[in-house]
């Protein structure tokens, strides 16, 4: 039963609860209050002695946890007795929990004792609920103000939006927010974020954004924003929510900007040069092969064509020769501006590499449309091309298949568009055929023929025929043009027209005509030896051959090994080779020269016709091109080009010889001009080089034409 309380005893609570409630204002610190509690119970409530025990801070799960001793007074005084000691425990509001263990001096406590020793035990609970709410107040201000200091600092823009209000105003950015998008924080605060966008509105991480706002959930997307003065920038933007004490509902959303102009700006560079070509800009082959294949399948939903045409221009390289490398190129940038001119935005154009071009052209309903898109091509590219101040005619070769009749796919498409490319170069170039499945086949046989070809260069199959130059004057065989004839073991004769292309395509003409080479030479040592009247044998140059940085020494050492003098040696080019490339032309030129042989321009009317390059080049010999002679006796207009060649030739110093000479209307015309020589079936076809030999050993002449 509690012990009756005395009006002393009462004057020494009333001291303690003043003192108590003192000391518990005045410090702001959780051990000294707790420990100051203690002391005061002992010395001024007179007690034996006192201790605290509390939960610990920052526990995830307080009705589990332990109390722990927090203070005591005296330090470690042990209870002497279980029935002299009170306890006394406190509840806050946020399940915090405390015990007050006392031990009285003098026995049991007083009713009044323990009264008081429980007001002492709350007040100090709602103490020490103040103070840690006051520190975690003060933490919190703090890690606010480093925060507020770390936005302001970032070098990414923070924007921080309300999720409670209607469109999720904006209530803070920070300063690189400001830089970025160039607004301020007072024209932006209040407004919804999405005025970023502007009208902008078709871009896909835009319902990431709005799905993650619904959700309030995290999301990251890649956006296309528009500053205050209304330039795109690439804003990779992260939002995440932010929720309430209790977490239990999401308030703000802090969103963060990070420009990545750049790194868009990169790999759409990147991905730009991984599907065009570097020069021109074009898709190369793999955009090709995926723009095809988008194509194909627009096509077979809508039930229409397709159409695949592959270009190839014409004698590129001797434009590359001629003119080098850069203004080549430019040139193949002309080419492909005009292409994209020629065809719809929706169609592709390609560069494959080289001088090789691929149109796609969709959504077609017949082939003519086709026809019509090749044809378009085709006249564009036959305007001039200006290089270096010259006016250059570029052609070229088209080929054509179409979806589904000539292939189903992009690969046999491209395929039989090439066949039929080859097939225009082999008919005259500069114009465009559509695949037939007989093409193939005839691919195939070039194929073969190439084999062949190569095989016929190590059996000796390759025959020299000559065809007699005849002089006006005398009448007489003065010479005559080498021409090499394929005899194949089960074919038979093979022309060149058949075979000499083929060969300049695969460089096979270099080995050929080093063949044809020490062929004449042999023959001219052998009509030496047979005290055959002196000829001078033309040779034909490629222009492969000629633009070779050795062909001066390569005919020269045959020459020594002979022993054939230069000088019974005509080396005959075409128009087109010696106007490209002046300077080295002329270097190769004077090289043949001083060898000893003659320079003969062959079907010279034909390509340039310029005078001014006559006069420059070392040429001895012009050869009228035979579309000149062939109407000569029956068009005034060819008789006068031909007249007026000759006498200007003249002029110059320069020999006349006039090729495909078939009739003797033609001869005499010829003659009436004063021209030099003469070629053509109406003296001989070429012959073999024992036939060659008899005509020289009987001195065949034009008299002899009057006895046949």
């Amino acid at each position: 039963m509690p012990t009756p309380s005395h009006p002393s005893e009462n004057q020494r609570l009333l001291a303690l609860l003043a003192a108590s409630n003192t000391a518990r204002h005045q410090t702001g610190d959780e051990t000294a209050m707790l420990q100051q509690q203690c002391r005061l119970l002992v010395e001024t409530g007179g007690f034996r002695s006192a201790s605290l025990d509390i939960l610990p801070r920052n526990i995830d799960r307080p009705g589990k946890a332990k109390l722990q001793r927090a203070a005591s007074y005296p330090p470690e005084a042990p209870v002497k007795s279980k029935t002299s000691a009170l306890k006394l425990t406190w509840t806050d509001a946020h399940q915090g929990k405390g015990e007050l263990h006392v031990e009285s001096a003098s026995g049991d406590f007083t009713a009044e004792e323990r009264l008081a020793l429980q007001i002492i035990a709350d007040s100090i609970g709602e103490t020490l609920l103040q103070i840690r709410q006051d520190e975690a107040s003060q933490q919190m201000e703090s890690r606010l103000r480093q925060l507020s200091r770390a936005m302001d600092s970032s070098l990414n823009g923070v924007m921080i939006t309300s999720s409670t209000q209607l469109d999720h105003p904006i209530v803070y950015v920070n300063p690189a927010f400001e830089r970025i998008t160039g607004y301020s924080a007072e024209e932006v605060i209040g407004q919804s974020g999405r005025f970023l966008v502007r009208d902008d509105f078709n871009q896909r991480g835009l319902g990431t954004i709005r799905e993650a706002l619904r959700c309030r959930r995290e999301a990251h997307a890649i956006l296309r924003n528009y500053r205050k003065d209304g330039s795109l920038f690439w804003n990779e933007l992260f939002i995440a929510p932010v929720r309430d004490e209790s977490g239990s509902m999401t308030t703000h959303f802090v969103s963060i900007l990070n420009d990545v102009s750049e790194r868009i700006s990169y790999e759409q560079q990147l991905e730009f040069h991984a599907n065009h070509d570097a020069l021109t800009g074009l898709a190369n082959r793999n955009l090709l092969n995926d723009r095809i294949a988008q194509a194909l399948a627009q096509a077979r939903a809508d039930g229409l064509l397709v159409g695949v045409l592959l270009l190839d221009l014409d004698r590129f390289k001797l434009i590359n020769d001629g003119f080098g490398h850069s203004p080549a190129n430019e040139l193949l940038k002309s080419v492909a501006h005009r292409l994209n001119q020629s065809v719809r935005d929706t169609d592709t154009v390609a560069r494959l590499g080289g001088d090789e071009f691929v149109v796609v052209i969709g959504r077609l309903q017949s082939a003519d449309d086709l026809s019509i898109v090749a044809g378009k091509i085709l006249r564009s590219l036959n305007q001039p091309f200006i290089m270096e101040g010259k006016e250059i005619f570029v052609t070229a070769s088209v080929g054509a298949a179409l979806y589904p009749r000539d292939g189903d796919h992009g690969e046999i498409l491209l395929r039989n568009a090439d066949v039929a490319m080859y097939r225009v170069k082999e008919h005259g170039r500069n114009n465009y055929r559509f695949y037939a499945p007989e093409m193939t086949h005839m691919a195939i046989d070039r194929l073969d023929m190439e084999g062949n070809l190569r095989r016929a260069l190590e059996r000796d199959e390759l025959q020299v025929y000559y065809q007699p130059l005849v002089d006006l004057g005398s009448g007489g065989i003065v010479g005559a043009e080498a021409l090499v004839r394929w005899q194949h073991p089960r074919i038979g004769m093979i022309q060149p027209g058949e075979f000499i292309p083929l060969a300049e395509d695969t460089g096979l003409i270099i080995p050929l005509g080093q063949l044809v080479l020490r062929q004449v030479c042999t023959d001219i040592l052998d009509w030496q030896a047979a005290d055959l009247p002196p000829v001078k044998i033309s040779i034909n140059l490629s222009a492969r051959q000629f633009r070779q940085d050795d062909l001066s020494a390569t005919i020269r050492n045959v020459l020594d090994e002979t022993g054939v003098e230069g000088g019974r040696l005509a080396f005959e080019l075409t128009e087109s080779m010696v106007m490209h490339d002046v300077e080295n032309t002329l270097v190769t030129l004077r090289e043949l020269k001083k060898l000893g042989a003659t320079i003969s321009l062959d079907d010279f009317g034909t390509g340039y016709s310029s005078l001014s390059y006559l006069k420059r080049f070392p040429i001895d010999t012009l050869k009228i091109d035979r579309s000149f002679v062939r109407d000569i006796h029956q068009d005034k207009d060819d008789a006068a080009i031909a007249h007026a060649v000759i006498a200007m030739a003249h002029k110059l110093g320069i020999k006349v010889i006039a090729e495909g000479v078939e009739t003797r209307d033609q001869l005499r015309l010829l003659s009436e001009f004063s021209c030099d020589e003469i070629q053509g079936y109406l003296f001989s076809r070429p012959v073999p080089v024992g036939e060659f030999s008899l005509m020289l050993g009987k001195q065949r002449s034009l008299g002899d034409l009057d006895k046949t």
